[in-house]
């Protein structure tokens, strides 16, 4: 009877949203047996990382718009026909809007608890974040991490699989490309949240050895992971797998070979994740505090170092309930009086300024809120544990901005790479932030002496190689990468660029032309086989190619503004107007957008072009 009823429940399940990895279930499978954990979940944050914008759940100011003023730009966002829409505009000296961006949006990405952000995807799959933030500890809008300056990126800040990895379940994508050198792109449907799986691995078997006739106990507890029975190390990691971020400056390299979505709990984090930690200039390791840093400051806490690991996240979080916030002190209190005795609380001994602290509240004394470095306008609740954490200067409002890094090493050296293969490491990890010239030569060093058999670190080395402008360097290592890998996409791409720069036009030309031909969903190679063409004088092939870059990319502002260029060329005024225009609303930054307009539209260009005002 059971099973009929089991197999009942999975029935009426609606139609999944998303389709899945293999061996993943829709995680609404989970409530038929697990329902006391499952819908107390919902509430809680990592149930609500990402979705599909619903009005029902909006807890924005839409009414309210948004001034940025390093950038002189517009912000507004709002629900019509229950659609989100986001649009950014710049005022004329008159008033006028110019520059209007309008994108649907196609996700949001944060619960709300502390922020929101939102995404919108392109043709060929791709994310790309929009460059505003809800805030909801103040009720604002604000930049997103990372957009508070003059110049920043705007719309054309990809949303990468390795960002998304922390903030919602695995996207189903193709086998092997959710390599770091994969494509970024994602299917239409995604999944709503970080479910279930995230935390317990796939449960395909384990729902049907469940729903099974002959069922067998063993079979079905086997076949699940409960991070709970896992020994300490690799409880912690399914956990640290998000949570455990040293630095949002440089991040962890995924093992070579290791795809970003190929994680599963049970399994030792350090076998698919090389973390590393660095060194800001003028600031200690740990002083340094950001939005995503409970279990690197739990760490460093005495009381962390002091029991063995039997302190971990668990201790204090059940990840399957939200504590109300009346019980929350007492909650917490109970996990800290788990190890300390009442009697050693020293309430009385603290400053005057803060006798008005609850003595029965040990996180508020203890594990201050304290403001993030990354996340500006926010504050979190510091996990490294201390007697006198700190006052009101926590809380103190300050500007983002970027550190400068002096030094990176392995997070974990006892389960962490050694030898030349952490030095690749710590090289790539550089490179992947910003094309270091130093790290370049470092990785170039200890290449042969790892001799990784992955293709990942060459294809590191090759990019960098471009990005500094070392092409004779590039061809040589793409060559070597495609002597090992025939006929590897990225790497033919990127030899074409370098042969282009070499002289080489004609060769670059032909392999971009094959290249598009069998791999037509890529932006990129549109986009340079439309410049190499427009320099061979070849402008129609050239303006088709730039058009197939946009519609793959139409957020593409270089593309726009070449097709404008191109268009003119060919003696059609209007379209190089538009081409110019609609780069200039994609980045309202690109000079040679606007000069273009003024030349080719004069009429038009000073109201879309200058004068802005606040």
């Amino acid at each position: 009877m059971r099973f009929l009823l089991l197999m009942t429940a999975l029935a009426a399940l609606p139609a999944a949203a998303a389709t899945l990895p293999p061996g993943y279930v829709d995680d609404r499978s989970c409530k038929i047996c697990h329902r006391d954990q499952y819908l107390p979940y919902q509430e809680v944050g990592m149930a609500r990382s990402f979705y599909r914008p619903d009005p029902g759940k909006a807890i924005e100011d839409f009414d309210a718009t948004y001034f940025h003023e390093p950038s002189r730009r517009h912000y507004e966002m709002g629900f019509a026909d229950g659609r989100l829409t986001f649009r950014r505009y710049q005022l004329d000296s008159g008033g006028a809007r110019v520059n209007v961006y309008e994108q649907e949006v196609d996700w949001i990405l944060g619960s709300g608890h502390t922020s929101r952000t939102y995404l919108f995807q392109t043709p060929n799959g791709e994310l790309y974040q929009l460059p505003v933030a809800w805030y909801t500890q103040t009720a604002s809008w604000g930049m997103a991490p990372g957009f508070d300056d003059a110049e920043h990126l705007g719309v054309t800040r990809r949303a990468r699989r390795e960002c998304l990895f922390c903030h919602n379940a695995y996207a189903d994508v193709p086998p092997g490309d959710d390599h770091h050198w994969g494509p970024h792109t994602y299917p239409t449907d995604l999944p709503e949240g970080t479910g279930c799986q995230r935390c317990h691995g796939p449960a395909g078997e384990h729902v049907r050895a469940a729903t099974g006739e002959m069922k067998n106990v063993e079979k079905v507890r086997s076949s699940i992971v409960n991070p709970a029975k896992l020994p300490p190390r690799l409880r912690d990691d399914v956990c640290d797998q998000c949570h455990l971020q040293p630095s949002v400056a440089l991040a962890g390299v995924r093992r070579f070979g290791r795809g970003d979505f190929s994680y599963r709990p049970g399994e030792p984090l350090a076998d698919y994740l090389v973390q590393v930690d660095v060194d800001a200039e003028g600031e200690a390791r740990e002083e340094r505090f950001e939005i995503n840093h409970h279990p690197y400051r739990l760490r460093q806490s005495k009381c962390y170092e002091a029991n063995g690991r039997e302190l971990s996240c668990l201790t204090c979080h059940d990840p399957h309930r939200k504590v109300p916030a009346a019980q929350r002190a007492a909650h917490y209190r109970a996990a800290c009086l788990g190890c300390h005795q009442v009697d050693a609380c020293r309430l009385d001994e603290m400053t005057a300024e803060a006798e008005d602290v609850d003595g029965g509240d040990c996180v508020a004394c203890h594990m201050s809120r304290r403001r993030t470095q990354d996340v500006v306008h926010v504050v979190m609740t510091d996990h490294l544990i201390r007697r006198r954490p700190g006052g009101p200067e926590l809380l103190a409002p300050r500007r983002e901005s970027a550190p400068v890094l002096v030094d990176v090493e392995i997070l974990d050296r006892e389960r962490g790479s050694r030898g030349a293969l952490a030095e690749v490491y710590r090289a790539i990890a550089v490179l992947r932030a910003s094309a270091s010239p130093s790290a370049v030569d470092h990785l170039a060093k200890m290449l042969p002496a790892a001799a990784p058999p992955q293709i990942d670190p060459y294809l590191d080395l090759a990019k960098a190689q471009i990005s500094l402008h070392r092409f004779a360097d590039a061809e040589r290592t793409l060559l070597g990468v495609l002597a090992r890998w025939p006929g590897h996409p990225l790497a033919r791409e990127w030899l074409a660029l370098a042969r282009f720069q070499l002289g080489r036009e004609d060769a670059a030309v032909a392999e971009l032309r094959e290249l598009v031909r069998e791999h037509p969903g890529r932006a990129e190679p549109w986009f340079n086989l439309g410049l190499f063409l427009t320099r061979a004088g070849e402008l129609e092939e050239a303006l088709d190619c730039l058009r197939r870059a946009l519609a793959a990319r139409p957020n593409m502002a270089p593309a726009w503004y070449y097709a404008g260029v191109v268009s003119g060329a060919l003696g059609r005024p209007d379209d190089a107007a538009a081409g110019y225009r609609r780069a200039l609303e994609i980045d309202p930054n690109h000079d040679r957008a606007r000069l273009a307009l003024g030349e080719a539209a004069p009429e038009t260009s000073t109201r879309s072009t200058l004068g802005i005002t606040p």
